[in-house]
Formats: C-alpha cells, sequence, structure tokens
C-alpha cells in the first residue's frame, strides 16, 4: 500500500524480453548448450499499478518514475528503509545494478539506491542478485537488507544505519565465504530457534553446468545443497548446515523457499521448491523450545494488515521489530502471520504501527501461542509521521 489508501498496490518486477521462437542458443567452456546470461537479452521495465479500491488498476509506471530505467528485475521487498513512516520499494537486478525506489509521498519515486549503498557491493560491483529479504537481523528497529547471487560471487548483507544508509558487512559478519561456492536464489529471515534473533535460510542450485556433475554423468549437473545460517546476537552468522538435517545435506536445484508456522506448533517451518524434483516441506524439530508469541494483524475490514510493523518490548533482551508481509525471497510467498521468538522472556507491551500510520498497544498478551489483533481494538497511542528520513 503504496500510497498509505487502504488497498493493496502491485510492483512488478520485470526481467528480459524473450522469444521462444527466437531462443538464443548459448554454450559452456565445453563447447556443450548452457546458461544464456541476461546480458544476452534487452532488460524490460518494471511495472507500479495504482489499485482504485474499486476493483481496477492504474498502470502509474510512467508518472511514478518507475519506468525510468529498464533493467533484469528477479526480486523486489516492500518496506521503509528510511524511517519515514511510508513504504519504499527495493529491487534486484540480476547483473545490473540495483534499485531502491525512496517513497516521495506524492505518488512518485526517487531511485536512491547509489547514495544509500545497495546499487552495488563493497568492491562496487553489480551482482546476480536473484532472492532478496528484509528484516531486523540486529534488533535495532530498521529493516536490513540480504540478497543472493551467482557462484563465485557473495551473497550480500546490506547493514541499515536507521536512517536509510547502508554499509555492506558480508565479509565482516561472516555471511561471505560460506556462500561463494553456490549460486542461491530463495532465502529468508527467519528465528528458527526462537531466540530472538533473525537467522537465514537460502535455497541454492546452479544455473551453469557443473563440470565434476557432468563427468560423474549426472543429468542435471546442477545440484547444490542448501544452507541455514545461526545469528549469534546480531554480531555473526554461524552455517550451521551440517547439523541442521538430512534435508540440508542433500545436493538439489532449489529455487523458491517460503517460511512459516505450518502445524502451528510455535515456531517457524520452510517449503523449499526445486527444479526437476520434489518440493520439501522442513518441519522444525526445535524452535518451540523456547517462549514464543504468534501474531495474525487484521485491519478494519478484517484483511491482513500487509506494512504494518510490531514493536515488541519485554522483560529482558533487546526490543524485537517485525513487519507484516508475504513478500521477498525468490519467486515465493511467506506466511503474513508473525511469529517471534522471546528466548527465555516474557513480552511486556506490543505496539503496532498500522499501513496508515495509526498506533495502538496491547499488554498482558500470553506467550506460547496464538493472538488476533484487530485495528481498532488496541490502545490508542499518538501517531508518528516517522522518523526524519535521512537526507542525500
Amino acid at each position: 500500500d503504496y500510497d498509505r489508501d487502504g488497498d493493496l498496490d502491485l510492483y512488478v518486477a520485470n526481467y528480459v524480453h524473450f522469444d521462444t521462437a527466437k531462443n538464443k542458443r548459448c554454450y559452456g567452456l565445453n563447447g556443450a548448450p548452457d546458461y544464456c546470461s541476461p546480458q544476452q537479452y534487452k532488460p524490460m521495465r518494471d511495472r507500479l499499478y495504482r489499485n482504485r479500491g474499486d476493483g481496477t488498476f492504474e498502470d502509474v509506471s510512467e508518472s511514478s518514475g518507475i519506468a525510468r530505467q529498464a533493467k533484469p528485475g528477479l526480486g523486489v521487498i516492500a518496506a521503509d528503509f528510511n524511517g519515514d513512516g511510508w513504504p519504499d520499494f527495493y529491487v534486484a537486478n540480476d547483473g545490473e545494478t540495483n534499485n531502491l525506489w525512496i517513497n516521495q509521498k506524492d505518488g512518485t519515486f526517487k531511485d536512491d539506491a547509489f547514495l544509500a549503498g545497495v546499487a552495488v557491493n563493497m568492491e562496487g560491483a553489480a551482482e546476480a542478485s536473484m532472492g532478496v529479504d528484509a528484516g531486523d537481523f540486529d534488533n535495532d528497529g530498521d529493516e536490513d537488507l540480504f540478497m543472493t547471487h551467482l557462484l563465485g560471487e557473495t551473497n550480500t548483507l546490506y547493514v541499515n544505519d536507521g536512517q536509510g544508509w547502508f554499509e555492506d558487512r558480508t565479509l565482516a559478519i561472516g555471511l561471505g565465504a560460506p556462500s561463494k561456492g553456490y549460486t542461491a536464489f530463495g532465502t529468508a529471515w527467519f528465528d528458527y530457534d526462537n531466540d530472538g534473533w533473525l537467522d537465514l535460510i537460502v535455497a541454492n542450485g546452479d544455473v551453469r553446468v557443473m563440470p565434476i556433475l557432468a563427468r560423474q554423468g549426472d543429468k542435471y549437473p546442477l545440484r547444490q545443497p542448501n544452507q541455514l545460517f545461526h545469528n549469534i546476537e546480531g554480531k555473526r552468522f554461524e552455517d550451521v548446515s551440517a547439523r541442521a538435517g538430512r534435508v540440508f545435506q542433500v545436493p538439489e536445484v532449489s529455487r523458491g523457499v517460503a517460511v512459516g508456522d505450518i502445524d502451528n506448533d510455535g515456531d517457524l517451518d520452510a517449503v523449499i521448491v526445486n527444479s526437476n524434483g520434489p518440493a520439501r516441506l522442513l518441519v522444525n524439530q526445535i524452535g518451540n523450545a523456547q517462549d514464543w508469541i504468534g501474531l495474525r494483524l487484521v485491519d478494519t475490514h478484517g484483511r491482513d494488515a500487509y506494512g504494518a510493523r510490531v514493536r515488541v518490548e519485554r522483560d529482558r533482551g533487546p526490543v524485537l521489530w517485525r513487519r507484516v508481509r508475504s513478500d521477498g525471497s525468490y519467486a515465493s510467498a511467506h506466511s503474513p502471520r508473525i511469529l517471534v521468538g522471546l528466548g527465555k522472556s516474557r513480552p511486556k507491551t506490543l505496539t503496532v504501527t498500522w499501513p496508515d500510520g495509526g498506533r495502538e498497544q496491547w499488554t498482558g498478551l500470553k506467550p506460547n501461542t496464538w493472538h488476533t489483533l484487530r485495528q481498532g481494538e488496541g490502545k490508542g497511542l499518538p501517531a508518528r509521521t516517522g522518523k526524519t528520513a535521512r537526507k542525500p
């Protein structure tokens, strides 16, 4: 709901102009047919559709400024990246600089990706940029960005300073070396062990023929194992895939990943879809050993309140921030319900900032159960217009 008028709008990230009748043929170093890079095709412009509220949409791609650039987009996510209370768009472009469309609050957007530090990596290079997700991994109240890339590149973590300026801290935080040998697509921030710190799941599978698998006679030589990274109090990440279960040891060509509490037992599960292989349901076996609280946020029309943010103050530990979303990852949709891991703490107050800017507070909510919070039923608080957004 980029214009905060109470209905959901639609951003479509487009890739390249592709015609099956004129399909290009590309070959690897061994002369065998292989992957064609996006640079072989003409990129397409993204589209933005504004919901009129009557069941129809208006194409505002030109007037909003979104269509000024044509790039091969593979992922898009909506979140308030500069803390001004309005949703922005971040677009992951394959092999070209990424876009950070900052909402100007008048129906137009400005691309601040270069100024904000999220157009390229720390070396100044554009990367493959397939999957993308936003979340507050360091519990400081803002949305950080994680992106997945091709084998030979590292995945990328951009850390938000709260004003919408980002720093690439991939190497310093331990996410560089473990990702360099993989091609990654879907990804998600999710607190799999309910300790209050957002962890990462990454779905891997190559796009270029892997010579070692081809020599072994593999008819689909693109298989790679998936990865799970444990967040150690926002300071570094540890690759725990080797002890996370057999499903992380089986090489597959994974693409999409989505998370949610599928069995309603108080921890986050995951679904991974594979190319030329079965889907995988990863049922969490450890998360609910620690305390948690589950939330479904509903607006005045009874709809999931996409874009709402929840502030969870506890009796110990840092304040936790989560938002209602289903976007991110790669070609996937997460559950819009929020599951907040509490670790060894208890919730004191929950403050919801609704998409229209209104704020309400709840107290006395029991842990280890699911709650539905309806707009208008909490204790009203003065609305905030958001932090003062940073100036270029």
